[in-house]
């Protein structure tokens, strides 16, 4: 249904969802924390081996195919 929406009022539907939400990231210092927390798990996951990364190019495909498949 949003989607049959013009562009500006599917922008303001957008703004409207995000003001709407608990906003628990006031405080950039908790932001930076939680951030740094998250960048260290992942790293963590990295070097045990427990994910593995990919390619810029993996990405970008990988994130196109997942709009495309969305936008139909």
């Amino acid at each position: 249904m949003a989607r049959t929406l013009p562009q500006h009022d599917r922008a303001a539907l957008a703004n409207a969802m995000l003001e709407s939400l608990d906003s628990d990231w006031d405080d950039p210092a908790e932001v930076n924390t939680t951030w740094t927390k998250e960048i260290g798990s992942r790293l963590d996951d990295l070097i045990s081996g427990r994910v593995q990364g990919v390619s810029l190019d993996q990405m970008k495909a990988s994130s196109a195919a997942a709009l495309a498949a969305a936008r139909r």
